[in-house]
């Protein structure tokens, strides 16, 4: 009867032994081994996914912001410039460099920065052009820099000159043109004008290198100067030195004459009067096509002998 006893023990603690196993096994594999797997496939799905990246410089950007808001312009296009710097690829680059161009623009025309101004005295018989072309600036600019109202200067009179020291760079993937200035021997971005479009002439290799031929004004069929009255309201270009090249506002289809429309051929099937003539593809023309304001504002920052390059 006792080995009979014992038997049944030894069967009991054995199966109580195996049941332990059994459930510490289980225990393992659904509180480790399951979760470890778990832990892996959802690291490989976060991977396999197209994650937000971080960008650093939108923190830098807002910081900058907030100098320039609180009248620290001078810190916050420092701070802006450094953002570009070293995160080029940020998504706030491009309007970094805006404001930058803006607060850039404005210390060029503030009566309160002299920095590399100079003044100069109204002799008898200088004018306007010829005190523009002998101190490398542009009358433009010597007429906003001053507040002028009448190009008529009296000895005597003080202005403030600004030496147009100014270069410009085409990237015609970018569709940007880039003003540079020179300062001594260093040249820097100074602002960034977006392209409306770019059209080049067929056969032109980049890069290319010429300088401004000269700029344009043209009002009713008639060449304007910067003391015109209708000067503002002149159709302005900036040309190059070669063929073709010319930074402007977009062309804009011309209809035909009253003489040309009438003998142009209707369509068969159709009256006269019921199909007009197509006008002129402006698409034919080539050229960098800027936005109105962005060509008044360069008309003052480059003269002739400037320098033009184009970019791929």
């Amino acid at each position: 009867m006792a080995k009979a006893q014992l038997k049944i023990l030894v069967f009991l603690i054995t199966i109580g032994l195996v049941a332990g196993s059994l459930s510490v096994g289980w225990w393992f594999y659904t509180n480790v081994l399951l979760k470890e797997n778990q832990l892996e496939n959802d690291i490989a799905a976060m991977k396999g996914k197209d994650r937000p990246r971080i960008d650093p410089g939108l923190k830098r950007f807002e910081a900058a912001v907030d100098l320039i808001r609180a009248g620290k312009s001078e810190e916050g296009r420092d701070a802006l410039i450094k953002l570009r710097q070293q995160f080029p690829d940020s998504s706030a680059s491009s309007e970094a460099m805006r404001i930058i161009g803006e607060i850039n623009l404005d210390r060029l025309y503030s009566p309160n920065n002299m920095a590399g101004k100079k003044d100069y005295i109204v002799q008898p018989g200088n004018s306007l052009l010829g005190i523009a072309g002998a101190h490398n600036t542009t009358i433009d600019s010597i007429i906003r820099m001053n507040g002028l109202m009448s190009p008529m200067l009296q000895p005597g009179d003080h202005l403030t000159l600004i030496p147009m020291e100014f270069n410009l760079g085409v990237s015609v993937s970018k569709k940007q043109v880039m003003l540079l200035r020179n300062v001594g021997d260093k040249e820097y971005l100074f602002k960034v004008y977006d392209a409306k479009d770019i059209r080049l002439p067929a056969g032109t290799r980049l890069p290319v290198q010429m300088e401004i031929a000269g700029k344009n004004a043209v009002y009713d069929g008639k060449a304007t100067s910067s003391t015109d009255p209708h000067y503002l309201d002149a159709e302005k270009w900036i040309a190059g030195t070669k063929s073709g090249i010319v930074i402007s506002t977009p062309p804009v289809a011309r209809a035909l004459p009253v003489e040309e429309a009438k003998a142009a051929p209707a369509k068969k099937g159709s009256s006269p009067a019921a199909t007009p003539p197509p006008a002129p593809a402006a698409a034919a023309e080539t050229g960098i096509f800027l936005a109105r304001e962005d060509i008044e504002e360069l008309f003052a920052l480059v003269r002739k002998g400037s320098k033009l390059s184009l970019v791929r």
